[in-house]
């Protein structure tokens, strides 16, 4: 699925805040999980601090239970890893079928 980028980080930063990365992980949309991987390694931008206090403030929240929750080892290189040895056991699976 290829998404525009400002919709790509829309729909991850909606995910992280709301902590559904387990269900973006069961449906195997790498592209999101990638990019929520991506946010939360890079965590909020320090200049919302100022600009958008509240934004800040449940960014660090969320990125915080990101890692409470197991996900820390889940960096964007990691989501790729995965993916690739997802998509190499499918192509495996379909010609061995």
């Amino acid at each position: 699925m290829n998404r525009a980028a400002r919709t790509l980080y829309v729909d991850a930063l909606d995910a992280l805040l709301k902590g559904r990365i387990a269900e973006i992980a069961v449906a195997r949309d790498w592209e999101l999980l990638r990019e929520v991987a991506r946010l939360a390694q890079q965590d909020a931008p320090l200049e919302l601090a100022s600009t958008d206090p509240a934004l800040y403030e449940t960014w660090r929240a969320a990125v915080t239970k990101y890692h409470l929750k197991g996900w820390t080892h889940m960096t964007p290189e990691r989501v790729d890893a995965v993916r690739q040895r997802a998509t190499t056991h499918h192509q495996r699976a379909s010609t061995v079928a």
